[in-house]
């Protein structure tokens, strides 16, 4: 009786198993410097030493203990299976990371510095046994002065504390994660490297553009020059030590979805050197509808989580940046919101590059509240004021806000931001809203999508799963940012294999297609007067969900290519007058 009692508890903890073994096709088992290339496309120097690969790592409560117990993979949370480690970072719980590295000596300049593009939540950094200081990340790429103390031979500890503080940004990250929630990730999860200039050097370059000129804004701390170039043609070389430059061009060739043109950048002075890229294009609200470029265009678009079921938050290689980005585009759609999450600078690069708008949220901070933030506004309670004002917490999400609008700011395919989603977090929206309207006016903002409309916005935004879509009563033109979410369980592609989340249940392909496209011929057609945008949930699966067009390790696309697009390019398309 126990013997079998013992088997059954077996089995049925196997059911209950999450992880059930999902791999992306970019998934390399064997690969021990992931990620190698310069992930930061729109300021690339030569300067270049990548600290990813395999580093010494332990788990402790003693932040001061250095008794290893194998190696890691960065830039992967040692949650995931790309870490090499795959274990829960518990409360109080350190994760401590150690690498020894060599530097060439020409390498080394005046200054060196250590960019993180992603490490939760709370760390310190020693170099040589130099404490270099104690940080906090907020969700956007931070770099550090380690001038003082790098040399050739050098060692880095890394020593890195998670509770899930939710002062911080920390978005759907979940240390019990089930439904629209996700495994919490923790350590280094994105790439870092090191860079060295010398005193003499490019500080910073950024961009504003209209259809036939270019504002180019840089700093540079002695004389500098700058070629434009379209394609291999170099249009203008032009010598300067100014901090503010306008071209103008005499034959423009505008950036959009259709044919999106960078012009190549380089800035070179007597010490640095530059490469970048920067677009003609601008975005604007006209009668509450939205124009690129003069012309009136609809946001068809899809929920982008950007997780990988072998990574979470980090892509095994580029190319599944790349899988999503063009199989979305090949199906007709020309936006992905980017769900609660800050990706590395090359997702947005691959979005320039490509042709595909971005509509980026803030990661939210705050405590989730089910009641308040989900059932009320479900059945119908959607007018409720901001919650009460934490101040710390506000303070946090502002730092986090400008330091995302300043990360994003020179890549053309980010056309707008949802500050909040749902309520998650929710403060003082109208305040929000006019602060980063002023200190980013050339974007869109969403200041509340879904719910809890306050006064300010550039959208009226709505989430709509539970009803049929009628905007019929809508004063204003809607952005349906949230729709749909259909689900449909593809055997052997599945994460939880015992549950499924979504919005509405298929169990057969053509079942789950035919409802898709009836979706949009029945309710977001007929709506076409009063729709901005509509925005369907989501690109992929993620854990519990599956309500992806994609399969969470990406090998299965639920819809027929061709099917889709032709219902975007002959319905969607047509209707809206694109």
């Amino acid at each position: 009786l126990v013997y079998l009692l013992l088997f059954h508890f077996y089995l049925w903890r196997k059911n209950m198993r999450k992880i059930n073994n999902l791999f992306t096709e970019e998934y390399q088992e064997n690969n021990n410097f992931p990620l190698e290339e310069y992930p930061r496309q729109q300021f690339k120097r030569d300067s270049y030493f990548s600290l990813n690969g395999l580093w010494n790592y332990e788990i402790s409560k003693n932040k001061n203990s250095r008794n290893y117990q194998g190696q890691i993979l960065v830039p992967y949370p040692i949650q995931s299976i790309n870490s090499r480690v795959n274990k829960t970072l518990k409360k109080n719980e350190y994760i401590i990371c150690q690498k020894k590295f060599t530097l060439e000596k020409d390498f080394i300049k005046d200054y060196t510095i250590l960019n993180i593009l992603g490490i939760d939540q709370e760390f310190t950094i020693y170099l040589n046994n130099t404490l270099l200081g104690e940080y906090t990340f907020f969700g956007v790429p931070m770099q550090i002065d380690i001038s003082k103390c790098v040399k050739e031979e050098n060692e880095i500890i890394i020593i890195v504390k998670d509770n899930l503080n939710l002062a911080f940004p920390h978005g759907k990250q979940s240390n019990n994660p089930k439904g629209m929630f996700y495994t919490q990730v923790s350590g280094i999860y994105y790439p870092i490297f090191i860079e060295s200039y010398h005193q003499k050097h490019i500080g910073s370059f950024k961009y504003v553009s209209n259809l036939s000129s270019v504002d180019l804004y840089i700093s540079c701390n002695e004389d500098y020059h700058i070629e434009i170039y379209e394609n291999e043609k170099l249009l203008y070389k032009i010598a300067s030590n100014k901090e503010h430059l306008t071209i103008n061009f005499d034959n423009p060739h505008i950036w959009s979805c259709e044919d999106p043109f960078l012009y190549k950048l380089i800035i070179t002075s007597a010490h640095d050197k530059i490469e970048s890229y920067f677009a003609l294009r601008i975005i604007e609200l006209k009668d509450n509808f939205v124009y690129l470029n003069k012309k009136k265009i609809f946001l068809n678009g899809l929920l982008d989580q950007g997780y990988y079921p072998e990574g979470i938050f980090t892509v095994s290689s580029y190319k599944s940046y790349e899988k999503d980005i063009l199989t979305m585009k090949e199906l007709g759609f020309n936006l992905l919101r980017k769900h609660i999450k800050v990706e590395i600078d090359y997702f947005y690069y691959l979005c320039d590059k490509y042709g595909m708008l971005v509509m980026q949220d803030f990661v939210n901070n705050g405590k989730y509240r089910f009641i308040h933030d989900t059932v009320l506004p479900t059945i119908g309670f959607q007018s409720l004021k901001d919650h009460k004002v934490n101040f710390y917490q506000q303070k946090c999400f502002i730092e986090h806000g400008k330091k995302l609008v300043k990360y994003l700011f020179n890549h053309p395919c980010v056309i707008a931001y949802t500050i909040f989603n749902e309520g998650w977090g929710q403060q003082e929206a109208d305040k929000m809203y006019d602060f980063f309207k002023e200190y980013d006016s050339t974007r869109l903002y969403d200041a509340t999508s879904g719910w809890f409309k306050q006064i300010r916005s550039d959208f009226n935004s709505k989430h709509i799963y539970f009803k049929k879509i009628n905007l019929s009563k809508e004063n204003s033109p809607v952005l349906l940012s949230e729709f749909g979410g259909y689900s449909y369980k593809v055997e052997n592609h599945i994460f939880n294999l015992k549950n499924n989340y979504g919005y509405k249940f298929f169990k057969k392909q053509n079942e789950f297609q035919d409802a898709f496209i009836k979706l949009y011929l029945e309710q977001i057609i007929p709506n076409k007067d009063k729709l901005v945008g509509a925005i369907y949930t989501q690109v992929s699966d993620v854990e519990d969900e599956t309500n992806g067009l994609f399969t969470y390790d990406r090998k299965v696309l639920k819809v027929d290519i061709e099917k889709i697009k032709s219902l975007i390019q002959n319905k969607v398309d047509n209707y809206f007058e694109l």
